[in-house]
């Protein structure tokens, strides 16, 4: 039997192999291009995860430092033997939150998180936060999954909910799908906050897989959407056979061959007001 903090350090290693290389890296890319580097820079990562992209960051500040949080020990390790060297000299590894960050007001010239809505559900708060600690015309940059990713998904539990008359799975749907935002959300939801010079991009990626069985195996998926799926299916009475008519659907859809399932990456650019 697996102890809960090796059951951890598995899912940090299978994070870090899977999901970094073939989706967090996507949108660390983006993350990294829309980052302004001043001089002597101050960078807060919200969430730094196994370390990717915090030590991208962190080669291109010669002169500058690193705090990095991330709420799991576990991570916080991997990201630690990543960083090597440089820890505890240029980077500073803490367990903390997004949400509730322990520092003043006006400490850091950047702050970053990539895929923000793996943090934390409450985007309001991060949002909120990261303005606090920013330096006046500190950037915040950040990724996430826009409106329209796992579309394939939604409609399908929309089926299910239709043809079985379940009301409550409808609902919920409805709610999942509305907590993925559109850009022009992101972009009044900093606007509103006072942030300036706002630049919100999005670009569409498919994931593709031969059979449902394929599909819910994926650690990408695991670690970004199949809690939210559960969640959908948990409204109705028996949520596992929701889940099976989910499976079912796919490979009922798609006879065997290959199908897609689409993701619409963001990334947020934004400035603290002077």
């Amino acid at each position: 039997m697996i102890d809960g903090d090796d059951q951890t350090f598995e899912v940090a290693l299978a994070y870090d192999a899977a999901f970094v290389t073939r989706d967090a890296r996507r949108f660390g890319e983006r993350l990294l291009a829309a980052l302004r580097v001043a001089p002597r820079p101050s960078v807060l990562d919200l969430a730094c995860r196994t370390g990717y992209p915090t030590s991208q960051i962190l080669e291109r500040l010669p002169d500058g430092r690193v705090i990095a949080l991330d709420r799991d020990a576990k991570f916080i390790e991997m990201a630690r033997a990543r960083m090597g060297a440089d820890v505890g000299r240029k980077i500073f590894l803490k367990q903390g939150v997004a949400t509730e960050l322990r520092f003043g007001a006006e400490v850091f010239s950047h702050a970053v998180c990539n895929l923000l809505d793996r943090v934390s559900v409450d985007r309001a708060a991060v949002l909120s936060e990261a303005q606090r600690v920013l330096l006046p015309d500190g950037q915040l940059v950040f990724t996430l999954a826009l409106q329209g990713s796992f579309a394939e998904v939604v409609d399908l539990l929309r089926e299910i909910a239709t043809r079985h008359d379940l009301a409550r799975l409808a609902e919920r749907v409805e709610q999942y799908a509305a907590t993925l935002p559109s850009s022009d959300q992101v972009r009044d939801e900093l606007i509103a906050r006072g942030f300036t010079g706002v630049e919100v991009s999005a670009w569409e990626f498919t994931l593709e897989y031969g059979s449902a069985s394929e599909l819910f195996a994926d650690p990408v998926i695991q670690h970004a959407a199949l809690s939210d799926w559960r969640w959908c299916a948990e409204a109705a009475p028996e949520p596992d056979a929701v889940l099976a008519a989910l499976r079912q659907g796919f490979d009922t859809y798609f006879a065997g061959g290959r199908f897609g399932v689409t993701v619409v990456g963001g990334v947020a650019s934004a400035f603290k007001a002077a």
